[in-house]
């Protein structure tokens, strides 16, 4: 009787089920692409300045939904992003891009949103092209993250928000072009996004970045950037035709210069 559990302890310590729905993290790419936010949009940073979303849109936008008092995932995502952009890339943090963490927090501030900008340490010439940011109106929250499938939740029991952890590349219309993983896509893919996002934009010298983002297209079921197969396949089967033309060209003018010869 002493070694055998009673139903009551067995319940006891019975692990519980989780209440948290999967379905949280994972965005429907496909339903939101193309999505436009509206870039009238008021924000503010950290002294309280106001701004629309239109003035970050000058050039394709990072767009990184955070919370400020979170000290797990938040920190982690925008970290990993800052060491992406640290890496040797197709284009440098700023150039030709910009990059906004936005709180979804209507309880954060500008006490909150100091402390993380803090821990987060970004370089000092990166200030004025990655912005740290509070909704302007706290009841534009709902609304704009709902827009691009950005779901969330708190969990009082364990005083967190539950949500994906994913970056957001905004087109400098203010669509939605692509969702990455912040956590699971290299340098790479960041620039990617990133050439995806201008729409074909570019100045002369970045030609050969465009013509090389050709190579590269973007799978959703592998969540990041892989070889354009098709294209390969495309391109190959255009040269052999071609070299099999040519060829024939060659082989029907040597049999007619024969013919004459012999006649």
């Amino acid at each position: 009787m002493l070694v055998a559990p009673s139903p009551a302890s067995s319940q006891y310590f019975r692990q519980r089920e989780s209440n948290i729905d999967p379905k949280i993290f994972h965005i429907d790419d496909k339903t939101f692409l193309g999505v436009k936010l509206d870039p009238a949009l008021k924000l503010k940073d950290g002294t309280g300045r106001e701004f629309t979303l239109k003035e970050m849109l000058e050039t394709p936008l990072i767009l990184v939904f955070s919370y400020y008092r979170c000290d797990g995932s938040c920190s982690a995502v925008n970290s990993a992003l800052k060491a992406l952009l640290e890496e040797p890339g197709r284009m440098a943090m700023g150039q030709g891009f910009r990059v906004l963490t936005l709180s979804f927090d209507e309880h954060d501030d500008a006490v909150t949103l100091g402390k993380f900008a803090t821990d987060l340490d970004l370089p000092e010439e990166w200030k004025e092209k990655w912005t740290l940011a509070l909704f302007a109106d706290p009841g534009d929250i709902k609304r704009v993250t709902g827009r691009v499938g950005f779901k969330f939740f708190w969990s009082a029991p364990d005083m967190t928000f539950f949500h994906p952890n994913v970056l957001i590349f905004l087109s400098p219309d203010g669509r939605v072009a692509r969702y990455l993983n912040a956590m699971s896509n290299d340098r790479q893919d960041l620039d990617m996004a990133i050439l995806e996002a201008r729409k074909s934009q570019f100045e002369p010298h970045e030609i050969v970045d465009y013509v090389a983002s050709l190579c590269f297209s973007y799978s959703f079921k592998d969540g990041r950037y892989v070889y354009n197969i098709p294209l390969f396949v495309g391109a190959g089967s255009l040269l052999l035709g071609i070299l099999l033309l040519v060829g024939s060209l060659v082989i029907f003018k040597k049999k007619k210069v024969t013919t004459r010869e012999e006649a």
